[in-house]
């Protein structure tokens, strides 16, 4: 039997591990959270409700509050990502966003879900580097949660301009989203949501592609790496190489050199 849990992280909402299983097994048993599982690999069977249900990899389990459950894992194994979010902290959210009334035990249509959404938005959550990053994904992973309805067209388009322009003025630094929210005019939650639908990237992840592109065009024109990573705000040159490595494949260094050759 093989179980091992990686703690990842643990907020005033939401405490998260990654979790790698073999031939091992939980009996039924509770949580008093709401408990969310995106599958990475392998197949998971469980007991919900009375009945036997399989998880294959790229579903998401939803268990509501105090809902006993089981897991059983084969021996080819099987790796998910566990999230256990506060009730209190849910119901204020709620209330703040006016999400629903606010009290009592907010529920959900638990079992094994197939929402592509919420289960890119619990992997961008584990997966968030800074604290920053990790609200941002948070945020995302509440309004998939929650499932609003679909934003009409344009929805708070002049607001997504605001912290657009906002984000073009300042290539040369990291903004916050509470900065980029007061700009919008929106609280946090709504923006993030929104946002993501209009421009199809997280507000961060968007002003990190609009610096990277900055950073294309000064290396282009002969500007040092060095030189572009401390004018863009990078917190160092490793971080700078990493985050355009990500996006182009290559260094800096090796991008800008393409430039220079006859």
């Amino acid at each position: 039997m093989t179980l091992i849990a990686e703690p990842l992280h643990a907020c005033g909402l939401v405490e998260s591990s990654w979790v790698r299983a073999s031939a091992a097994s939980f009996p039924r048993h509770t949580h008093d959270e709401l408990v969310l599982g995106a599958n990475l690999a392998g197949h998971e069977q469980i007991w919900l409700d009375g009945k036997h249900l399989e998880v294959p990899a790229g579903a998401v389990t939803l268990y509501n509050p105090l809902a006993v459950q089981a897991s059983e894992f084969g021996p080819q194994g099987v790796e998910y990502i566990s999230l256990h979010l506060d009730i209190s902290a849910l119901q204020r959210i709620m209330r703040e966003h006016n999400l629903g009334p606010g009290h009592g035990c907010p529920t959900f249509a638990q079992g094994v879900l197939h929402q592509p959404e919420l289960y890119r938005s619990i992997i961008d959550f584990a997966g968030a580097d800074t604290a920053a990053e990790q609200e941002a994904a948070l945020l995302q992973l509440l309004a998939n949660l929650f499932e609003q309805a679909p934003s009409a067209i344009g929805e708070q388009a002049p607001a997504i301009e605001r912290s657009v322009a906002l984000m073009r003025a300042h290539l040369h630094q990291r903004l916050t989203l509470e900065q980029l929210a007061h700009a919008a005019g929106l609280s946090k939650f709504h923006f993030v949501r929104c946002f993501k639908k209009a421009r199809g990237l997280g507000p961060l992840q968007y002003h990190m592609q609009l610096r990277l592109i900055e950073a294309r065009q000064q290396l282009r024109t002969g500007a040092h790496p060095r030189d572009v990573a401390l004018g863009l705000g990078f917190y160092d040159q490793s971080h700078f190489i990493n985050a355009f490595g990500r996006v182009m494949g290559v260094t800096p260094t090796a991008y800008s050199a393409a430039f220079r050759r006859p």
